[in-house]
């Protein structure tokens, strides 16, 4: 037929006027609900025009057509729910209207032996499909007991007209009404189960390849991780060995700072020097810790960060740190007070951390105020049930304060407070103060008003120690000779940095040890070999041949076994008690050296004593006997021209390698002129060497070197 007839066009205008509208025009279950019904009204239309002539007379095609008319309110109702968006509604008249058609066939027949019994058996089907299985159920027991009812009575009902038609025609007519009742939700379930399975099988394949692809992702990021974990651990690597540098060159010189002002302190120093160097000791102590805590700052990150609690006396730690802090607050014309109490405390704690945090809350409230005062007070709280002691430090200041805005990241790293961005520093102070208070156990808190000062209150909680604690840890830090009756001891320096060995080596010679100094671990074994010392302090790092190389060779010697030897080292990352024991190091000890802490190292391996004190002023060269123009004089001319460039460089590591050689060629000479040059009396050496004596020196010499021998 052509598009454009007018019959086509009419058919398209009626198949488009009667297509399900509204908000279930989207509804594939209500669509077809929608088609079924249209197809059932129109199927009775058609079938009631084909039968009503076949009906007796006119009463009875009016009393057909009255019925068909009444029937068809059921559909039609059904349809104008559907339109109007209610689909539960409409399922619910259609079911009824089917059931009612049903009882109705069979009411009138007198017997349940016919084809409208059929109904009963689609209308759960129906009701599955529209409504659910509990309106199945429902369902289900109503047809099953109407047709319980109406088989118990199979009396025929002759009120009703019934079409004259034979069996098999209206046999028929039902199958048709019961296709398009039961077959089409039957189809769309199974048309709807068909696409699910398909969707299934497709959301498999899409969930496999997936799977694939996210297998593909994972071994990508397990790759790149491997790849960021290998760099991470090469830079953490790279991140040690820099900082194992630089903690060896940090304490080298520091090293010589702290022990060369001990020794200073120890040889007839007046009172005022003595205070003087004490606070250079202090201050290079505090400088050294300050250097331990940059260089655990791996250790503190990964949580390995530890304290090393000891005795130490509350009031002296406070006292250093007035002693550190005063000078500053003087040049600024401040007063500094300090509120503690009066009767000696003795706690156990880590001094050297809890300096730390006075020193940064007192420094910054120095830094911070312009005019008026800085106040430290100090209160103890003891605990007579468990041994703890409260201790409260408030740190108080009349400097500009700390707005509120900036208060709550004052303790964050690198950050400052917006108004004192003039000041230098990195802001870390806070940030490490807090994390040590809260490494100790405490807390740590800031009252601050913008323009009035700043108050940090600090608490912790410490053990109580003992007085004699405290003594038996610094009795041995004035050592001044070896007790009557110990045996000669014979003690190998293995290092090559001079300004360490000489200070260790003058510390030992003056408390009656016999040193020799080799600087490199070839000669440390050498030395070993020949002279067989009793004890060796053991650089870790050297050229030529390291310290765990050196100590290796030495226990495979005959004899290495018995000789005692403890690391000296300036590395907190590269030489690990660990690594230094497993070694075959019996100790070991950090740069800088401390008297007590070397004192105490070779009295707890070699079992030996001393006379502790305060060293009374002796004359520099001692027994050392004279030094005479023509024992030099005998010298080869090399070794008298490298002797004189050395004294006249000033270099200690020349004039001792020279006075080294010398010694293989004249001991007794080499032996005289050590001495000299262990008491920094090179003018007296020079002026031996040289024919017109000390006015050839004048000429040569650099003013400032010390006369005396």
């Amino acid at each position: 037929m052509n598009e454009r007839s007018p019959v086509w066009r009419g058919a398209r205008r009626v198949v488009h006027a009667l297509r399900l509208r509204g908000p279930l025009a989207a509804d594939p279950t209500a669509q077809i609900l929608y088609a079924l019904v249209l197809a059932l009204i129109i199927w009775s239309a058609i079938w009631t025009i084909a039968t009503l002539p076949q009906y007796p007379n006119l009463i009875a095609k009016l009393v057909r057509l009255r019925f068909i008319i009444v029937a068809d309110l059921v559909p039609v109702t059904t349809l104008i729910f559907l339109r109007s968006g209610y689909f539960r509604q409409a399922a619910y008249v259609y079911l009824t209207g089917q059931w009612v058609q049903a009882t109705y066939n069979i009411a009138i027949n007198g017997s349940i032996q016919i084809t409208s019994t059929a109904f009963y058996i689609t209308l759960p089907i129906l009701a599955t499909w529209l409504l659910g299985f509990k309106e199945a159920f429902w369902a289900a027991g109503v047809c099953l007991g109407s047709a319980l009812i109406l088989a118990l009575r199979q009396v025929p009902n002759s009120v009703l007209p019934t079409a004259p038609l034979r069996p098999p025609l209206l046999i028929w007519a039902n199958l048709v009404q019961l296709t398009l009742t039961a077959a089409v939700p039957l189809a769309h379930v199974l048309q709807t189960l068909r696409k699910t399975l398909e969707q299934s099988r497709s959301a498999q394949e899409e969930l496999r390849r997936y799977k694939e692809q996210l297998e593909q992702v994972v071994e990508q990021r397990t790759a790149d991780l491997v790849v960021a974990r290998d760099q991470a651990l090469a830079a953490s690597r790279a991140k040690s060995a820099f900082l194992a540098n630089m903690s060896h060159e940090l304490r080298t010189p520091l090293n010589a700072i702290l022990g060369f002002s001990n020794l200073l302190r120890d040889r007839g120093a007046s009172e005022q020097q003595r205070h003087d160097l004490d606070i250079i000791k202090r201050s290079g102590e505090h400088l050294l810790g300050l250097i331990n805590d940059v260089l655990d700052v791996a250790k503190i990150e990964a949580g390995r960060s530890i304290l090393k609690a000891t005795p130490c006396e509350l009031g002296r730690l406070i006292e250093d740190v007035q002693d550190m802090v005063e000078p500053r607050a003087l040049q600024k014309g401040l007063s500094l007070r300090v509120e503690r109490p009066q009767a000696p405390l003795c706690v156990r704690t880590d001094p050297s951390r809890l300096r730390q945090v006075l020193l940064n809350l007192l420094h910054n409230a120095v830094k911070f105020t312009d005019q008026g005062s800085v106040i430290l007070r100090v209160k103890a709280t003891p605990s007579i049930d468990t041994g703890e002691v409260l201790l409260m430090f408030e740190v108080e200041d009349t400097g500009e304060g700390i707005a509120t805005s900036d208060q709550a990241a004052i303790f964050d790293a690198f950050v400052q407070a917006s108004a004192t961005n003039r000041h230098e520093g990195a802001g870390l102070g806070l940030t490490i103060s807090r994390q040590i208070v809260e490494l100790m156990g405490g807390t740590i808190q800031l009252e601050s008003v913008s323009g009035r000062g700043s108050r940090f209150r600090t608490k912790i909680k410490v053990q109580r120690a003992q007085e004699s604690e405290l003594k038996r840890a610094a009795n041995l830090e004035h050592v001044t000779a070896l007790a009557e009756g110990q045996k000669e001891c014979r003690v190998l320096i293995v290092e090559d940095q001079p300004e360490n060995w000489m200070v260790l080596e003058r510390l030992l010679v003056n408390a009656g040890f016999k040193v020799r100094v080799a600087q490199n671990g070839a000669r440390g074994v050498q030395e070993f070999r020949e002279w067989h010392p009793q004890f060796i302090w053991m650089d870790v790092r050297m050229p030529v041949m390291d310290g765990v190389e050196a100590t290796r060779q030495i226990r495979a010697c005959e004899g290495g076994h018995d000789v005692k030897i403890a690391a000296v080292t300036a590395s907190d990352y590269a030489s690990e008690p660990g690594e230094i024991l497993a070694a075959g190091m019996d100790d070991y000890i950090r740069k800088p050296y401390r008297p007590a802490e070397v004192f105490e190292c070779m009295a707890r391996h070699l079992g030996i004593h001393y006379h502790v004190g305060q060293p009374a002023a002796q004359s520099d060269t001692g027994q050392v006997g004279e030094l005479k123009a023509e024992d030099l004089s005998a010298l080869p001319d090399e070794l008298r021209r490298e002797l004189q460039d050395a004294l006249i460089m000033l270099n200690p590591a020349r004039i001792r390698t020279a006075i080294e050689r010398i010694s293989q060629q004249d001991p007794s000479l080499g032996w005289t002129l050590a001495r000299y040059a262990d008491s920094y009396a090179y003018s007296k050496i020079f002026d031996a060497m040289t024919i017109e004596g000390a006015a050839t020196k004048r000429l040569a010499m650099p003013s400032g070197v010390d006369e005396r021998p």
